[in-house]
């Protein structure tokens, strides 16, 4: 029997269109580093368990300044926000510690590299929140959300709900710790690796 098949572009519109903290579908995600390494634990640790009967086409991470990034994630990103079917809105989240560490050292490197700072926030110093437009929900009704089973829709939902209701902190703290293969390029990385954080994220 042929699996059902999914691109690493649907996989991002259902994180986005799940529900999560809220029960309510299109739960907004704060920040382009929690979006990625949101997708970045779906494979690692969802991914197999849960969705092993459908084909999904993931993005390519790799080590890079602050933990495991994908350009392919960034990239469907921004082709998004660019048609439509991603929404941004301002936070009054102020960037945590460690991102502002991020981007300064990013800053001072004057590297021309793909996953600056300036994309995600206003000034480098707001979060962004990224949620679907109308006819991004429509999209993912029509076309994506139906390929998962209930219980896949749940596991998503219970998921994104761990992440969501973590701080940036906290979720960094678990990826470096968890995966520190994915942390060896990181400019931050003593700042985590080593200090173990209660929270977990595995559904």
């Amino acid at each position: 029997m042929k699996k059902d098949q999914l691109s690493s572009k649907d996989l991002l519109l259902a994180l986005l269109y799940s529900p999560g903290v809220n029960p309510k579908y299109n739960e907004p995600i704060v920040g382009r580093t929690k979006l990625t390494k949101m997708v970045y634990l779906f494979e690692k640790e969802i991914y197999k368990p849960f969705f092993k009967d459908i084909d999904i086409t993931l993005p390519q991470f790799e080590p890079y300044h602050y933990g495991p990034f994908s350009k392919q994630l960034f990239e469907d990103l921004r082709f998004f926000i660019s048609i439509g079917f991603i929404e941004t809105e301002e936070t009054l989240v102020p960037i945590s510690s460690a991102e502002k560490y991020e981007v300064s050292l990013d800053a001072e490197s004057g590297d021309d590299c793909w996953d600056c700072a300036s994309f995600d926030e206003v000034d480098g110093n707001i979060e962004l929140r990224y949620y679907l437009s109308d006819s991004g929900k429509k999209y993912v009704q029509e076309n994506v959300w139906g390929i998962f089973s209930e219980t896949q829709q749940s596991n998503l939902s219970n998921f994104k709900k761990k992440i969501n209701s973590i701080s940036l902190d906290s979720l960094l703290n678990y990826v470096y710790n968890k995966y520190p293969d994915d942390a060896v390029k990181s400019r931050i990385a003593e700042k985590y690796l080593g200090k173990d954080d209660e929270n977990c994220v595995r559904s």
